[in-house]
C-alpha cells in the first residue's frame, strides 16, 4: 500500500475502470478545463486534479479514483458518475470488502464497525486487480478496492475486531506479572502464571491460586488449608507405618508398644527398653547374651555378677550357666592319686610327676624320664672311659714279664700253642696268635674270625699266612 501512496504522490494513474478497457484517467492541473468535465482535488492541498466526463483525458462512467491526505494515504474513493448522469461529476464510492490487514473488519461493511479512535483509508491492491504498465509508472484496472481500517496510536482492535479501544497491554501484562516485549506478554511458570487465550495478559495457572499483582498468582486460603490437610494425612500415614513397622500399634493418633516385647514408645516408634541389655529380634526386643548370662547369675544360688562374669561365693567353684558348682577340673584332679588343685592347676605332691587322668596315678613327667636317662647314659659313659683309662694303665707292664719284672712263662706257653690251620679254597691257611691280654677287660667278647673261624680274642695280636 505504500508503494501505491508514493505513485499516486508522483501522479500516477490509478484507476477501477468499469467501462471500456482502453478508458484512462489522467491528473491534470486544477486550472486546466475540459469541456464538460467536472473535477475533484485528487489530494488534500494540492492542484492536481481528476476530471469526470467526456474529455480525452477525464475519468469514464463508473471509474473510481483516489484522493490522498498529506501523507499519502487514500483517505477517500470517487466514482465517475453513468453516462446517463455524468454531467454530476464524482460521487462518493465505498468498496464493498475490507483489505486483508485491515485492523477492523465487519461482514456488514462501515456500518458495522466504530470508526472512534480509528482511521479509514483505502487501497487498490487485491486478488481483482490486474497491474499494467502506464509509460513508466504501474497502474491497476478492476474492481479490487477494498477498506483499510488502522487503530489510532495508543490503541488496539478489540477482541472482536469492530472497534478501536485503547491499548493497554503492556500495562495488562505487567499488572497481572507479566514481562511486556513490545508484541507480546511473557508469563514465568515461577510466578503460578500463564500467558492468556489472547496472549495479551498472564492469568493464574489452576484455581487454586489467585492474583497477586505483578508479583503473579499465589495460592488460595482453601488451597493452602488442602495442601496442609494433605501434608497432616501423609504425616499420619507415615507415623503409622513407621510405628507398625517398629512392632507397635496404631491407635489413629498415636503409637501403641507392648511392654511384654521389652518395648517402649520413643518418637512415635517402638525401641528396646534399653540399648545396653536388649537387642531386636523381629518385632519384639530380647536380651543380649552378656544381659541374659547377668539376669541368669543374679538368679542363681551362691552367685554373683562382678565385673561383667559370673563369679561363685564358694572357692574352687564355677558358674556353668544355671548353678555355681565345683570346677569339673577340680573333680577331676582330685581323683588321682597324689594330686592336688594349686594356683588354678591340678599338681602331683611328688616333684617330678604330672597327673595321669587315664590311669589317675601320678607319673613321671616327660622331663623327670628324659632326665634320668642322661643320668644312665652318663653313668655309662663314665664307665667305660674308666675301663679305657684302666686298659691304658696296664699297657704300662710288659706283658712278657710280671709286675716282679720275671719272665711271663705263661704267656708264651700260651702264644706257642696258639697256631691255628684254616682250610680255605686256595690252600692252608694258618694264623699266629700272641696272646698279650691274659685278663679279662670287659671287652672279652670282642673276636676276630677268618672264614667264619675265630683266630683271636680282644688284646690278642695275630698274623695270616697262606701254604
Amino acid at each position: 500500500m505504500k508503494k501505491i501512496v508514493a505513485l499516486l504522490s508522483l501522479c500516477c494513474v490509478f484507476g477501477l475502470i468499469t467501462g471500456k478497457a482502453d478508458a484512462k484517467c489522467k491528473l491534470l492541473s486544477c486550472n486546466d478545463t475540459d469541456l464538460f468535465s467536472i473535477p475533484i482535488q485528487a489530494s488534500v492541498g494540492g492542484n492536481q486534479c481528476w476530471f469526470c466526463g467526456p474529455g480525452p483525458n477525464s475519468c469514464g462512467a463508473n471509474d473510481v479514483v483516489p484522493v490522498l491526505d498529506g501523507y499519502g494515504e487514500i483517505i477517500a474513493l470517487y466514482q465517475c458518475a453513468g453516462w446517463a448522469e455524468i454531467s454530476k461529476g464524482f460521487m462518493n464510492y465505498e468498496p464493498g470488502t475490507f483489505c486483508e490487514g485491515s485492523q477492523l473488519k465487519s461482514r456488514s461493511g462501515v456500518s458495522g464497525i466504530d470508526l472512534a479512535n480509528a482511521a479509514k483509508i483505502y487501497s487498490f491492491e487485491g486478488i481483482a486487480t490486474t497491474k499494467y504498465d502506464l509509460g513508466d509508472l504501474p497502474g491497476y484496472i478492476g474492481r479490487a478496492s477494498c477498506i483499510y481500517v488502522k487503530c489510532n496510536d495508543g490503541y488496539m482492535p478489540n477482541d472482536d475486531e469492530t472497534a478501536c479501544v485503547l491499548d493497554t497491554r503492556e500495562s495488562d501484562c505487567t499488572s497481572t506479572g507479566g514481562t511486556w516485549t513490545g508484541s507480546e506478554c511473557t508469563c514465568d511458570k515461577k510466578k503460578n502464571i500463564a500467558q492468556s487465550k489472547n496472549g495479551k495478559s498472564c492469568v493464574c495457572i489452576s484455581s487454586d491460586y489467585e492474583p497477586d499483582g505483578v508479583n503473579g498468582c499465589k495460592k488460595t486460603a482453601a488451597a493452602i488449608a488442602a495442601d496442609q490437610q494433605r501434608q497432616r494425612d501423609a504425616d499420619n500415614r507415615s507415623r503409622k507405618e513407621a510405628c507398625v513397622n517398629s512392632g507397635g500399634v496404631w491407635t489413629g493418633s498415636e503409637c501403641t508398644c507392648d511392654a511384654s516385647k521389652n518395648l517402649r514408645v520413643q518418637n512415635n516408634v517402638c525401641v528396646c527398653l534399653d540399648d545396653e541389655n536388649y537387642k531386636r529380634s523381629g518385632d519384639r526386643c530380647v536380651l543380649t547374651d552378656a544381659a541374659a548370662l547377668r539376669q541368669k547369675c543374679e538368679s542363681a544360688t551362691g552367685a554373683y555378677w562382678d565385673d561383667g562374669s559370673c563369679k561363685c561365693y564358694e572357692p574352687n567353684y564355677s558358674f556353668n550357666g544355671t548353678v555355681c558348682r565345683e570346677d569339673p577340673e577340680i573333680t577331676k584332679c582330685k581323683s588321682i592319686s597324689g594330686a592336688r588343685w594349686a594356683n588354678g592347676a591340678c599338681v602331683c605332691n611328688q616333684s617330678g610327676y604330672e597327673p595321669n587322668y587315664q590311669t589317675k596315678q601320678c607319673e613321671k613327667s616327660a622331663a623327670t624320664l628324659q632326665a634320668e636317662q642322661a643320668v644312665a647314659a652318663q653313668q655309662k659313659i663314665d664307665q667305660a672311659s674308666a675301663t679305657l683309662q684302666s686298659i691304658t694303665d696296664g699297657l704300662r707292664v710288659n706283658k712278657w714279664r710280671n709286675e716282679e719284672g720275671k719272665f711271663n712263662t705263661s704267656r708264651l706257653l700260651s702264644d706257642s700253642i696258639a697256631g691255628v690251620v684254616l682250610g680255605t679254597a686256595g690252600g692252608l691257611i694258618t694264623s699266629s696268635v700272641v696272646k698279650k691280654s691274659q685278663v679279662s677287660d670287659g671287652f672279652e667278647d670282642m673276636q676276630c674270625t677268618v672264614g667264619g673261624q675265630v683266630v683271636a680274642g680282644w688284646g690278642d695280636e695275630f698274623r695270616v699266612g697262606i701254604q
